[in-house]
């Protein structure tokens, strides 16, 4: 580890929908329980308890819509045994193995922390052949409280005999990162797609699409306490033309209140209640004017998104992969001062100038000249 860099012992994760796509086997066999027992569920109740003891869940079902016959937790044994079953194809998610190496190469002890039963735990490591990467694997089937409650991830930093406050925690559902969070751990969320948007994970240190984004950058980012951008609801970017920065300066940043970042003589950045906005100076819509910034000549009038810096890598990539002709190449703008970041601009099929950029430091996106880098 570098000088600086926060002291962390211990990188712990969640398992289900984290090392290995397991949701859906969830879903699958909780319909069919719910299918035999005859309730009401909707797939939203499903979503409502992702992270949440099976135990807990069939309790929850049966105070909702009571059944005649098995007790809920004969039901929660009869999903599980359906979900070990179901496991048995599985495979590790994308980027699971690099960041479990990553973490070990950085001397950081590794364990689980599931609310699945001990059986199922098994299962997924002997199937994934995840067992020597684990020092301690926690189910939290036998806690008095399961997640979102902190005990589990306290128990697991008790068997690792360290202090919670210097574990990560991985997790992809806001139940656990609820959980992890409580238990004063520094986490990281990867949330599902279908989930990335939920305000609950807005508590997480770090949001990424996938642990394919987690690197070494990334994890020093995260051991320096350095604010990276939230994957679970980017910033949007929006560039736009005006024929006088003065009364632009004089609507958004004194009508408005935004904030003022970067401003050149042709354009203003503001900081419109967290997403990035800029005034370009512009007295010809077609074609488009530029402006010059940092050597390069920007469309007066762009759009785009602030993304994680290996969320950008990806975008790039899948450009080149099609053949997308770059109006400004893939590069890195203002480097070395405040504000750097990766940024390049494509135009879409109707002609529209799109931009992706990325900063490493999400205190940089609104940086003025007079800031430090």
């Amino acid at each position: 580890m570098r000088p600086g860099l926060r002291s962390f012992e211990a990188a712990i994760f969640d398992m289900d929908g984290l090392l290995l796509e397991s949701e859906s086997l969830w879903r699958k066999a909780e319909s069919e329980a719910v299918t035999r027992l005859g309730l009401p569920l909707t797939e939203a109740d499903f979503v409502e308890h992702t992270g949440v003891r099976m135990r807990d869940v069939a309790r929850i079902w049966f105070d909702r819509h009571p059944w005649q016959g098995p007790s809920p937790d004969d039901v929660a044994d009869q999903v599980i045994d359906r979900v070990v079953e179901l496991v048995a194809e599985a495979e590790p998610l994308a980027g699971v193995i690099d960041t479990l190496n990553l973490c070990a190469s950085q001397g950081l002890r590794l364990a689980l922390c599931s609310s699945s039963d001990r059986r199922l735990i098994d299962a997924v490591l002997t199937t994934l052949d995840l067992e020597p990467y684990f020092e301690v694997s926690h189910s939290a089937e036998n806690d008095g409280f399961g997640k979102p409650h902190p005990q589990p991830y306290l128990s697991t930093a008790a068997k690792l005999g360290i202090n919670p406050g210097a574990c990560l925690a991985f997790e992809d559902s806001v139940t656990g990162c609820l959980s992890a969070k409580s238990a004063g751990m520094t986490v990281i969320a990867v949330p599902d797609p279908d989930a990335r948007g939920l305000p609950g994970f807005g508590i997480a240190d770090l949001v990424l699409g996938s642990l394919s984004h987690f690197d070494r950058e990334a994890l020093e980012a995260v051991l320096s306490g350095v604010p990276a951008p939230n994957m679970a609801r980017p910033r949007f970017h929006l560039a736009f033309p005006v024929d006088d920065l003065d009364a632009a300066r004089s609507f958004y940043g004194g009508v408005l209140g935004c904030r003022e970042g970067r401003s050149a003589d042709t354009w203003v950045d503001f900081d419109l209640w967290g997403h990035q906005v800029v005034a370009h100076l512009s007295n010809e819509m077609h074609p488009p004017s530029t402006n010059a910034v940092d050597g390069h000549d920007v469309p007066a009038e762009h759009f785009g998104v602030l993304l994680h810096r290996t969320a950008w890598i990806d975008v790039v990539e899948r450009l080149e992969r099609a053949d997308t002709p770059f109006l400004i190449e893939p590069t890195i703008r203002f480097a070395g001062l405040p504000g750097e970041q990766h940024t390049c601009f494509v135009l879409d099929p109707a002609g529209n100038a799109l931009e992706f950029k990325a900063f490493r430091d999400d205190r940089q996106v609104f940086a003025s000249d007079g800031e430090p880098a």
